[in-house]
């Protein structure tokens, strides 16, 4: 094992669990959260790691990454997985470093376009993960690589994908994580995962049907009835309810 991935999967797993308990006592705020982007996005560049949406493609094309075992990124997916049917997903919120990249141009200033529309996007990532196999093992090619997570992370500039993603991120800043809604191959698993998952934010009693967390809300998750598959746990419908009507909880 080579240990700077293990640091990233050491943090990305103990991240989790503190995100999780965060959320549940109450005491998440927007400040902590850009915490763990940071912290997320300085791994991508220093480890390169916990990049699962690189990993998954690495195992599509039975390749290894930086010389860990091919089983290890298999095993970090299930449990990673497994962990979002339970809390949701906090790693795609806070701990990917693509992602956290992507949510902190969002919070750049700018006009932002595009909100919910979360069954065309879901969509178009089903038929690019669905792209990402046939390709990956009839022709032995990444689509992911060509998007740019992997080069830009790496710091590859001399290479057209380093600018593809330098460009995603510029569109991230008026429209909500365009690569993690529409090309994210781990996305569709973690977004089925965190649909049934266990704890979720969800309305209480104190809830008066206002709406305003409804308007915020980027992926267009925040209805009452809306299954949570692609809430990224980004904390703004919490941030704008003026009775506290969501909290983080189980199911009652």
């Amino acid at each position: 094992m080579v240990p700077n991935q293990l640091i990233g999967i050491i943090f990305a797993i103990v991240s989790i669990g503190i995100l999780a308990y965060l959320f549940n006592a109450g005491k998440f705020t927007r400040k902590t959260g850009y915490i763990f982007l940071v912290l997320a996005v300085i791994l991508g560049f220093l480890v390169f790691s916990p990049m699962f949406p690189v990993q998954i493609q690495a195992l599509i094309l039975g390749e290894e990454i930086a010389g860990v075992p091919f089983m290890l990124p298999l095993i970090m997916l299930v449990v990673v997985t497994l962990l979002a049917m339970t809390l949701g997903r906090v790693f795609c919120g806070y701990l990917c470093p693509i992602g956290a990249a992507q949510e902190l141009a969002y919070s750049l200033p700018g006009k932002k376009y595009l909100k919910g529309h979360k069954k065309i996007t879901m969509s178009i990532r089903g038929l690019f993960f669905v792209a990402v196999l046939m390709v990956g093992i009839f022709m032995s090619l990444g689509l992911v690589d060509l998007l740019g997570p992997g080069a830009f992370f790496k710091m590859d500039y001399l290479v057209l994908t380093f600018w593809i993603f330098v460009g995603i991120l510029v569109v991230s800043i008026f429209v909500y994580r365009p690569f993690c809604r529409t090309a994210c191959p781990y996305g569709v698993f973690l977004s089925l995962a965190a649909s049934k998952s266990m704890f979720k934010i969800r309305r209480n009693e104190k809830c008066m049907d206002c709406g305003k967390c409804e308007k915020v809300c980027p992926t267009g998750e925040a209805g009452r009835d809306d299954s949570k598959a692609e809430c990224y746990m980004c904390n703004r419908c919490v941030e704008v309810c003026p009775v506290e009507g969501l909290t983080y909880s189980k199911k009652n």
